[in-house]
């Protein structure tokens, strides 16, 4: 006998397709949380009596973070966390061309502000070359010293507009 919840996730023409079964409607949320994981997407469970529950799971934003000192690059990460990005963090421009050759999905840069201006415009650039789509946060230590290439120069010290820069930026 076939347990009494099915999960099924909602394809982009919105058929449903049929995931998998479980023996009650928490065991379902959270196989359909753990389907979500590796599938972004909405899933729906039922019943037997065909009654439907819609769950809709977002996928995190990933933040790739070039930072040039390391006790920043984690106090940054932490923060990015907590508002629900996913956050890979490097310390320095080769670093982050070395990780990039494997990384994909970006969803948006963040450039440190703590190396020399030529430093951080070089990386700027080369993210601009090979992530043409992909918007740049600079941080900046003071209004009058913005990196012009980037889409994003936001103060350090303003928290506030850098979180919510981020989430347009990603969005």
């Amino acid at each position: 006998m076939l347990p009494p919840f099915h999960i099924f996730k909602v394809q982009s023409d919105g058929s449903l397709r049929w995931m998998e079964a479980a023996v009650d409607v928490e065991r379902a949320k959270t196989r359909a949380k753990v389907l979500a994981a590796s599938a972004p997407g909405e899933y729906v469970i039922t019943n037997m009596t065909g009654d439907k529950i819609l769950v809709k799971f977002s996928p995190k934003r990933i933040m790739f973070q070039i930072g040039y000192d390391e006790n920043e690059l984690k106090v940054r990460a932490e923060l990015f966390r907590r508002v629900g990005h996913e956050v890979i963090s490097v310390a320095d421009n080769e670093a982050a061309k070395n990780a990039l050759t494997s990384i994909h999905n970006v969803d948006v840069f963040v450039v440190g502000h703590t190396a020399p201006e030529q430093t951080r415009k070089e990386m700027v650039d080369w993210l601009k070359t090979n992530f043409p789509k992909v918007k740049i946060v600079a941080l900046i230590p003071s209004a009058n010293r913005q990196l012009p290439r980037a889409d994003y120069n936001v103060v350090l010290n303003d928290r506030e507009e850098l979180l919510s820069l981020l989430a347009a930026a990603a969005g």
